[in-house]
């Protein structure tokens, strides 16, 4: 009903794939509802979290092209060291659910920061805060749960490698801003001792 009837242009359905909320039929189809909200102006927001996100309702809106407007975690001690894990992971997730990967992007960064009204951030254009996330999708076997203990196996899976803010790193998984050991010379500015 809050969905259905009450929601606003603009306001956003947040959890919005959590388990006790129905999103299909019993042919496995959307219910009209949703696509009524998202006609009226409603947003829909992943926020993950802890217990907010089943695949149940996830896989068929995607296989249906209805795309979350924004995705998020929700992140929170319960969450990062449960299903959700982190941004890459919930990223991940919708990679593997069918979602075109320039889609996931979008819907992480720049739709974001325009439903927020924050404008200045989201995108990498002349003049933007340097806030960058480099992305590695790597190829493999992955699998992913959701807040019920489902799983959903698939090939890929996006690391983050390098993030900068405000153009100063501050996250550097496999170590890109070092030198390399052998191109130190043993040079280390410490004396033996």
């Amino acid at each position: 009903k809050l969905v259905a009837e009450r929601l606003r242009p603009g306001d956003i359905s947040t959890h919005c794939f959590r388990g006790g909320v129905p999103w299909v039929d019993e042919n496995n189809q959307l219910y009209d509802y949703l696509r009524r909200a998202r006609a009226r102006g409603v947003k829909f927001d992943v926020g993950h979290g802890g217990g907010s996100f089943i695949f149940r309702n996830a896989v068929p809106a995607i296989q249906q092209g209805f795309y979350p407007d924004t995705i998020s975690t929700d992140l929170h001690t319960g969450s990062m060291n449960g299903t959700m894990m982190d941004l890459p992971t919930t990223m991940s997730k919708f990679l593997v659910m069918g979602m075109p990967l320039p889609e996931v992007v979008l819907r992480t960064t720049w739709n974001p920061a325009q439903i927020i009204n924050h404008p200045e951030v989201g995108h990498l254009t002349i003049g933007a805060v340097a806030d960058v996330a480099v992305l590695r999708v790597a190829a493999g076997d992955f699998a992913y749960r959701d807040a019920m203990n489902g799983r959903l196996r698939g090939t890929q899976r996006i690391f983050c490698e390098l993030t900068l803010r405000e153009g100063r790193i501050v996250w550097d998984l496999n170590s890109r801003s070092g030198t390399d050991y052998p191109k130190l010379g043993g040079k280390y500015g410490l004396k033996p001792g």
